[in-house]
This record gives C-alpha cells, structure tokens and sequence, in this order.
C-alpha cells in the first residue's frame, strides 16, 4: 500500500534550486488518519538504506496531475544521509511559483510517498507507535503546505552565490599556494 509523509523546505536565487531534508531518522511524529484516529510514527534510522529512489519525482502537495517540478536523476539530486534522505531540484521557470513560495517561507514542509516491504515496520499497541524499519520505495517528494513531520524543510538556494563563493575560496588557496611554492 502506498503511503505518504510530510516534512519541511530551502530555496536559491538564479537558477531555480530547491534544497531540502525530505525525510528525517528517529523524530517521532503523530499521523492521523482518514477515520480521524491517530498513532505515533517513527522512520528508524537506516530505513532507506535499501530503497529504491532511482525514479523519484518532486511534485508540489501530491498533485500528480500537473507537470513535475523535478525528477531523478537528471534534475533533482537524492541523497541518503545520517539524517534521513537530502534533496536538490533545479526547477523550471513554470514552477517559479512554488520557488518563490518557499523563498518567502510561505511553503517550508516536505512530504513523501513510500511503499513498505513485508515485515518493514512493526507496531507497539502499548505505546500506539509505528516503527518503520524499512522502506522498499520511494515514489514522489512533494513540497507542501502542512507537513507530517516537523523536522523536514525546504530552502531556496542561490547557485550563483554558492558557485560563487567555491569560486572565491578556490583563488584564495591558490595564493596560499603561490606563496608558499615561492617562499620555499
């Protein structure tokens, strides 16, 4: 069965880059379902360590009727990371919108869709707490209004500026460099 999570946002200015931590390890959060029942969930770290995120689209509030804002691997970046699963989009002029929604902090949350392989979470009645394990696949991250789990966010990031500063920090240790070489 297809599931899906919330979490936060991060943003850039020249290019359309959305940087983000879309799923995080060991917070727990409260999900609340359809029949307005609720339960406490949990992604364990390492839960993704064997998932599939080789096809992977970035879309905005789970709306797959309208055209990605990104894709794996050509235009969003995924990294699975000790905090959770890491993304970059570079988004295209028609979802400047979204860009300068989460730039001006109006979006900051990120959701997931997931599947579970069988035997990939476990449930403690005690506590009402879900304990997922491990995830078989991840479908779609979606930027969103209201995410599940805090912790997630979202950015705009400026690729000039960070290109930029790579730029300034590489001439710097070329003249540490040269002044060393030449000293010597």
């Amino acid at each position: 069965m297809k599931e899906i999570r919330n979490f936060k946002i991060d943003t850039s200015d020249n290019e359309l880059i959305l940087n983000g931590l879309a799923i995080v390890y060991d917070k727990p959060t409260t999900i609340k379902n359809e029949d307005g029942s609720e339960f406490v969930e949990i992604i364990q770290s390492g839960a993704l360590d064997e998932a599939d995120i080789s096809d992977c689209r970035l879309l905005y509030n789970h709306d797959s009727n309208h055209i990605p804002l990104a894709r794996t691997p050509k235009t969003m970046k995924l990294n699975k990371c000790s905090a959770g699963l890491k993304f970059q989009a570079s988004l295209t002029e028609e979802n400047k919108n979204v860009y300068t929604a989460v730039k001006r902090g109006d979006l900051n949350g990120c959701s997931f869709a997931f599947t579970i392989p069988e035997g990939g979470d476990t449930y403690d009645v005690k506590t009402n707490t879900r304990t997922i394990k491990k995830i078989a696949k991840i479908y779609e991250l979606s930027v969103v209004p209201f995410p599940a789990y805090e912790q997630t966010s979202v950015e705009a990031r400026s690729a000039i500026s960070n290109q930029k500063k790579d730029y300034m920090l590489r001439n710097k240790l070329k003249i540490k460099i040269n002044k060393i070489l030449f000293k010597g």
